[in-house]
């Protein structure tokens, strides 16, 4: 067997703990009794003055990954260039999807994403479906519609809706027997079988800024637009459906609340702003009553409430609707339910709800019981039970990019590449599927299948049954 002799040093144990020491000293660090001395010399890392954990996105979900059923590459709607089509260049009916590939309008099964057919070139990716048809707009932007089944032209009108470009706000709005095409403050009315031009008309004191609202009753059409006043705000149209003239207009009233019985009742949004919120805790909704056809002034509702606490005030109005008869309001830190067949001066509210804390959630629904809030800043979603005025949330694992509802089901696309599927009714995440995108379209659903949105991508994914 092989030994290795130890080599004995001449070197004193004092002197190898001496040259030790000074080793250690110029390393800059002195170990005594096993803690860590640091020499005042040496130049510590700065702290910071503020430091902040965003915990609510600090965990990531854990819940079955779903696998599309099958992925379809499109024209990304980021590069479309245009602001006016979103919501619009895709649309799920009929157990088909409808979309825009390579300039061209495609239809795929929703099941397996088979293309069943294609039309056109150089098309405006702006679509929308009414009873088996699906209307669009040429390259020259002239409305056509084909057979939603078979993908064949009905019709192409001869009339070019293009207008100039600060004409911002489009829309293409198919009722009973007319296709009326919206741009900014101007308005076509195509007959809805043939496409031609019945007229066109211009609200000029809208200058060019109108919104996508329109309602057909009685042979009449309303629309609103924003008017300089005063103060900018909007204003209430009513039109001949026949002729397109221009029947009355009321300033600062805004969409239709309801029209019933030749009577239309429409909130007026102006009047409160001339008040002095900051200084008075009084406030109140007011509900106005026109005749259809003349828009002679019937009747006047007001609903009012006072803030809590002390002054300065906030503005304290935010959403208001209707739903199933009854009217529900923002009123502050709460919400007020009234019912809207009868009226009586100085009515109190039949239920109130609490709303979540912050003047940036606004009231924008019912869905299942739940009124539904969302926050401005963040786009996300928050409800009340209005079974017992519980507060209730659908959080994910990252910010939101796009959520939409659809029965029992809430889809969660966010900006992590993933979409969440959540039980509206429980608020537990069901499933997860990962997109691979950081922003989001919004979701389409038919035939049992979802339908996402992703970037230059749609995904069909089956709906599990517990959010069908």
């Amino acid at each position: 067997m092989l030994k290795i002799k130890k080599k004995h040093s001449s070197i004193s144990l004092k002197a190898r703990l001496r040259r030790r020491l000074i080793a250690s000293i110029a390393a800059g660090i002195l170990t005594v009794q096993g803690v860590l001395l640091v020499p005042p010399s040496q130049v510590n890392a700065e702290t910071a003055d503020v430091s902040v954990r965003n915990w609510h996105y600090s965990s990531t979900i854990e819940v079955p990954e779903l696998k599309p059923s099958w992925t379809v590459k499109v024209d990304n709607y980021l590069n479309m260039g245009e602001n006016d089509v979103s919501g619009h260049q895709a649309i799920a009916e009929e157990g088909k999807v409808f979309a825009f590939a390579g300039n061209k309008l495609i239809a795929m099964d929703a099941r397996t994403g088979k293309r069943l057919w294609s039309y056109g070139k150089d098309l405006k990716p702006y679509i929308v479906y009414d009873k088996g048809v699906i209307y669009g707009l040429s390259a020259g932007q002239k409305p056509y519609a084909l057979n939603a089944k078979t993908g064949k032209l009905k019709w192409q009108s001869n009339t070019s809706i293009f207008m100039d470009a600060h004409l911002r706000t489009e829309a293409l709005v198919p009722t009973y027997d007319t296709l009326y095409a919206i741009k900014g403050s101007v308005t076509f009315a195509f007959d809805k079988a043939t496409g031609k031009l019945r007229w066109k008309m211009n609200e000029p004191s809208g200058e060019g800024y109108g919104t996508d609202y329109l309602q057909e009753a009685d042979g009449v059409f309303l629309r609103t637009f924003y008017v300089q006043g005063a103060l900018t705000s909007i204003q209430l149209n009513a039109y001949d459906k026949k002729t397109g003239k221009k029947l009355w207009d009321h300033f600062g009233q805004g969409a239709a609340l309801q029209v019933k019985a030749g009577l239309v009742y429409s909130v007026d949004y102006y009047s409160p702003l001339l008040a002095d919120y900051q200084s008075l805790p009084d406030r109140k909704w007011i509900v106005n009553v026109y005749n259809l056809k003349t828009g002679v002034k019937k009747s006047s509702r007001e609903y009012s409430w006072k803030m809590p606490g002390e002054p300065p005030y906030e503005y304290g109005r935010g959403g208001l609707f209707m739903n199933q008869g009854k009217l529900y309001m923002d009123q502050g830190n709460k919400v007020a339910e009234y019912k809207f067949d009868t009226y009586t001066k100085g009515e109190v509210p039949l239920r109130t709800f609490p709303r979540p804390y912050g003047g940036d959630w606004e009231l924008i629904g019912l869905v299942q019981d739940r009124l539904i809030f969302n926050n401005r800043s963040t786009g996300e979603l928050a409800g009340t039970k209005l079974a017992n005025g519980q507060r209730i949330g659908w959080n994910g694992d990252a910010p939101v990019a796009q959520i939409d509802v659809y029965g029992k089901g809430l889809y969660r696309a966010q900006r992590n590449g993933t979409l969440l599927g959540i039980n509206l009714m429980t608020s537990r995440p069901v499933f997860k599927v990962t997109t691979g995108a950081d922003l989001h379209e919004s979701t389409l659903k038919t035939n049992g299948m979802i339908i996402i949105q992703a970037e230059g991508k749609l995904l069909g994914v089956k709906v599990p049954a517990s959010v069908k």
